[in-house]
């Protein structure tokens, strides 16, 4: 495991959890285009952190998706579960930087505070935002935050204040941060939960509100949010199901059904890039209770005959009970069987 994970001295890249290593042809490149040192580079098309380049800023913790960026010193995640009515961040108080923070840590905590902070103040004076990428990365942030939660019918935003520029002991404010409440907000599910933290306290968000919640369906426009259906397209080849980060697409046991958990889906589209018949395609609304209860749903079913020629099971449609593999050889090789079957000449 130690080989898969680059170590600095306060920051950590781990390569099991990126969606490159996950698919070689996801071409996710969050961290490349928001880091301003340029510290990630690819080496041999492996991406690779430069740790002599590397701040410890925080800047790409919020736009990684899958978490696989870490600091010992501050996690977003502390942040949305602290107690209290109001919180308010600021880079001056009690963050590294506040792009740290993703839509979803955000949006956890519009719906679990009475008002939410930012200082946004400092970002154009700030050495690491020169030409203004990462504060306008921040600002989509925090507009698609308040935009999910008023779709949900919440009537609250983000709002700003200024903190006064005179650093008041950041580090003593982290190392408070509660360790023993993340562990409280485990998962329900048992086995390895592959699904990213900031989307399971989103959803214990949306738990601890969703009676008072005025509208319970919302569109899957945002960027943490997916909802999947399979056309009758499907070959059963299980490429989706092999190469699903989170495991929000799996088989049940008889492997002639394909499930889907849209709570654990992280919107990457390998999916969709990966099935060669085109039919896994996206729904444009979603429950979200549904959502953040883990509920299943299968999306397709097939009738599984065994191959004539192959003598492995497929999914049945009509006609021969030939599978795709073996009427594509046999077409392909026609006229080599031809021949062969032909008389032998005297």
């Amino acid at each position: 495991m130690s080989e898969y994970i680059q170590k600095g001295e306060l920051f950590s890249f781990n390569l099991l959890k990126c969606l490159r290593t996950s698919y070689f042809h996801n071409n996710c490149q969050e961290c490349l285009e928001i880091c301003p040192k340029e510290a990630f580079f690819f080496d041999r098309r492996k991406l690779t952190l430069d740790f002599e380049k590397c701040t410890n800023c925080s800047i790409c913790l919020g736009v990684c998706p899958t978490e696989a960026l870490e600091l010992t010193f501050f996690d977003p995640n502390e942040f949305v579960i602290s107690e209290g009515k109001e919180i308010r961040i600021s880079c001056k108080k009690n963050v590294p930087c506040l792009s740290g923070f993703s839509s979803l840590h955000f949006a956890s905590l519009l719906l679990r505070k009475e008002r939410v902070f930012i200082d946004l103040s400092h970002c154009q004076e700030c050495e690491l935002n020169p030409d203004n990428r990462i504060l306008t990365s921040i600002q989509e942030r925090v507009k698609e935050a308040n935009r999910f939660v008023k779709e949900l019918g919440v009537e609250k935003e983000i709002e700003e204040f200024e903190e006064p520029p005179s650093r008041r002991n950041f580090f003593k404010a982290i190392f408070k941060a509660t360790k023993t409440l993340l562990q409280e907000e485990s998962f329900k599910k048992s086995g390895v939960n592959k699904t990213p933290f900031k989307w399971q306290l989103l959803k214990n968000s949306i738990k601890l509100n969703f009676s008072s919640l005025p509208n319970k369906t919302v569109s899957t426009s945002f960027s943490f949010l997916a909802k999947k259906r399979i056309e009758n397209s499907c070959t059963n080849c299980g490429d989706c199901v092999q190469f699903c980060p989170t495991d929000a697409l799996f088989y049940n046991q008889q492997g002639d059904s394909i499930f889907f958990t849209a709570g654990a889906c992280i919107d990457c589209n390998i999916c969709n890039d990966i099935c060669k018949s085109n039919s896994i395609n996206d729904e444009e609304k979603i429950d979200i209770i549904a959502w953040a209860f883990d509920r299943e749903e299968r999306l397709i079913k097939h009738q599984l005959e065994i191959c004539q020629e192959c003598k492995t099971p497929f999914p049945y449609v009509e006609g021969e009970k030939i599978c795709s593999r073996c009427k594509e050889f046999l077409e392909d090789f026609k006229d080599i069987f031809k021949l062969a079957n032909e008389e032998p000449l005297d």
